[in-house]
């Protein structure tokens, strides 16, 4: 099959194409920590080294605006969830005000 073929196919939502995973507290991109995902301590990214532990181990990823660890969503999904928030938020003013 060619890759217009393929293209054709696809379906935009679960292939990815055309989406950015964002974080789920602020809906931007993820950057990586500068510390420890094993003792949360400062680490030496270049090694990969923890400066607590002195021992080898990875970062995580937090919010690139308000530093929080967040899981990540796709974009669509966070718009969709701000939508919901918003018609809640609107309907409870509404009957507020009844």
């Amino acid at each position: 099959m060619s890759s217009y073929d393929n293209w054709k196919l696809s379906n935009p939502i679960d292939d990815g194409v055309g989406y950015n995973m964002v974080s789920r507290c602020c809906g931007v991109e993820m950057e990586d920590s500068d510390r420890s995902d094993c003792c949360d301590a400062r680490m030496c990214t270049d090694r990969m080294m923890c400066y607590e532990c002195k021992d080898h181990c990875g970062t995580f990823e937090v919010c690139s605006e308000c530093g929080c660890d967040a899981d990540t969503i796709e974009d669509y999904e966070y718009e969709a969830l701000q939508k919901e928030s918003w018609d809640e938020m609107r309907a409870d003013g509404e009957r507020d005000e009844r």
